[in-house]
């Protein structure tokens, strides 16, 4: 009767220590998943909103630029302008290489036909001023998307670390709890020699 007692216990305690082990390896499995997800929030603010954000904001400067340029009539301004352009073709590209939501796909894409206008009708001046400020208001609704787009990022990164605190703390109680599971095995198993070793004595 002992011995069946001793083992129905001691399947007892195995039991419950396999549950607060595995409670322990998903808590940790959640953790990193977090993490994960926490390092790719952070990774696309900086390469799909930052960047390209001052992609556009440097865009715009070189379209102000050339404005200014052509105003000047300067001996060298058809030079100046196309080498904006040159450049303002290259922050393009590296846009176009982010990762664009569904509506600054359909921004991005009037900005490009607004931007091939401006170039053609340049001698046109009433009209170049027209598609100019086209031009300059599809910039500026880009860098509100950018903004926009990296609120929610911000929002989603900190879901993750709030998330993460939780796990840790979660974490946490579990460890105390497997401690204080141990201690009370060792001083059952005190208590149990303790008794053998009284009964020997009595005998």
């Amino acid at each position: 009767m002992t011995r069946a007692f001793i083992i129905k216990n001691k399947a007892r305690l195995v039991l419950a220590l396999a549950v607060l082990t595995a409670m322990l390896l998903l808590a940790n499995w959640n953790g990193r998943d977090n993490v994960r997800a926490l390092d790719k929030t952070l990774t696309s603010i900086m390469n799909d909103r930052l960047l390209p954000a001052t992609f556009v904001h440097e865009i715009s400067n070189r379209l102000y630029e050339n404005k200014l340029t052509a105003a000047a009539s300067a001996p060298d301004a058809q030079a100046k302008i196309s080498s904006n352009y040159a450049a303002i073709e290259a922050l393009a590209k590296k846009y176009e290489a982010t990762q664009l939501t569904k509506e600054e796909s359909v921004k991005w894409k009037a900005f490009r036909v607004q931007l091939s206008n401006l170039r053609k009708q340049e001698a046109d001046k009433n009209n170049a001023e027209y598609v100019f400020t086209q031009a300059l208001k599809s910039l500026d609704q880009l860098i509100a998307i950018q903004v926009g787009e990296s609120s929610r990022l911000l929002q989603s990164g900190q879901r993750n670390v709030s998330s993460s605190i939780l796990t840790a703390n979660f974490g946490v109680v579990v460890c105390i709890l497997l401690g204080l599971f141990i201690m009370v095995l060792l001083s059952a198993r005190e208590q149990m020699i303790l008794r053998q070793d009284e009964r020997h004595l009595m005998n």
